[in-house]
């Protein structure tokens, strides 16, 4: 596997990975890059590492509970669809029983 030079935070970080990955570590180590950014001010490294991985943390907690509950909500409207197309068609009532007047009927030869 091929290595990789990524800086972050200053810090020059050498890894391993497959060429097809190397695009995505490299977006990903800007990323971070961006959000340490935040915590420039601060002057422990270390400090601003853990801030902004618990932030990422977080967001991704929350990001996967919304999707858990996307996917019930989901899943409970997919049942009722099923439900639903499972249940025999109901006989629509008569003309008469809805009140309409039965159509006209022409009779030929007269007019």
């Amino acid at each position: 596997m091929p290595a990789i030079l990524l800086q972050v935070f200053g810090q020059d970080i050498a890894l391993n990975c497959a060429a097809s990955e190397q695009k995505r570590l490299e977006d990903l180590a800007a990323a971070l890059n961006a959000r340490l950014a935040g915590f420039a001010g601060d002057p422990d490294a270390m400090r601003a590492l853990v801030l902004t991985s618990l932030a990422l943390l977080d967001e991704t907690q929350a990001t996967a509970a919304a999707l858990a509950r996307a996917r019930g909500e989901l899943d409970r409207l997919t049942d009722m669809i099923v439900d639903a197309r499972a249940e025999p068609a109901k006989p629509e009532p008569a003309d008469e029983q809805r009140g309409r007047t039965p159509a006209l009927r022409i009779v030929s030869g007269a007019a």
